[in-house]
């Protein structure tokens, strides 16, 4: 449920000289609802998975020339805009000001169908880990549209139909949210609602993401675990520096 609190007095819709008001008011609301509620047009997707007849039609070299070609395009261009650092051919990483590790990932199905979708996480660097471990993440098909979306770069002329819709999801969403969890409170509650949510099926968080949950508020003397977080998951010497 979207709440939305509108910071109204009582005594401005009082009088016939506030009709205008609340009007005006009302149209706002409406467009604000519209907004929040607005759909994200998809274009390039497909289901993640080719027959055998599709993938003998498929140019490999092509697909493969296509990825490249737009991902530098569009992907590594608006990341390095938002202060993303290339952490490997097909992962971005930027450290947040609570010291919180922000991930984006370009996966591929693994089976030559040439689909590809992204996965957005978090982790914290203050809090001690044996190997890099993303301790939320989730599929940006469930921004966007609550299920899991591929898109298609089978041939160079949807891979750039598809690389320009995945680089407007991921500057029209993936970002956001980004930027609305980059603060202690915000990564409090939606820890304790994973927590919730596990604990209503009979599960609950891992031990890291407990730990998480628990330093949240504690995490002040935690420099030399940081440094250390960053030399074991191989991070790019930048992100030494918030």
């Amino acid at each position: 449920m979207v709440k939305v609190h509108l910071n109204l007095r009582e005594s401005e819709y009082s009088g016939e000289k506030n009709a205008t008001f609340a009007a005006k008011t009302e149209h706002k609301i409406k467009i604000c609802m519209l907004s929040i509620f607005r759909k994200f047009k998809l274009k390039g997707n497909r289901p993640f998975l080719r027959t055998d007849e599709e993938m003998k039609s498929i140019d490999k070299k092509e697909a493969d020339k296509a990825f490249k070609l737009y991902k530098k395009e569009h992907i590594d261009t608006l990341l390095k805009s938002k202060g993303f650092i290339k952490y490997s051919t097909t992962t971005y990483v930027r450290r947040n000001q609570v010291d919180v590790l922000e991930f984006i990932e370009l996966q591929k199905e693994t089976h030559g169908s040439k689909t590809f979708t992204v996965n957005y996480a978090m982790t914290p660097l203050y809090v001690p880990h044996n190997f890099l471990s993303l301790d939320f993440c989730e599929r940006i098909g469930m921004l966007l549209c609550k299920r899991d979306i591929w898109w298609d770069f089978a041939n160079d002329s949807i891979a750039k139909v598809s690389f320009g819709n995945v680089a407007k999801a991921i500057e029209e969403f993936v970002i956001p949210w980004f930027d609305s969890h980059s603060n202690n409170d915000s990564i409090r509650e939606l820890l304790n609602e994973e927590k919730k949510t596990r604990e209503n099926k009979g599960g609950r968080l891992s031990d890291l993401q407990q730990a998480w949950l628990d330093a949240i508020d504690d995490y002040t003397d935690c420099q030399d675990v940081i440094m250390g977080n960053i030399a074991l998951f191989a991070l790019p010497q930048k992100l030494y520096y918030p």
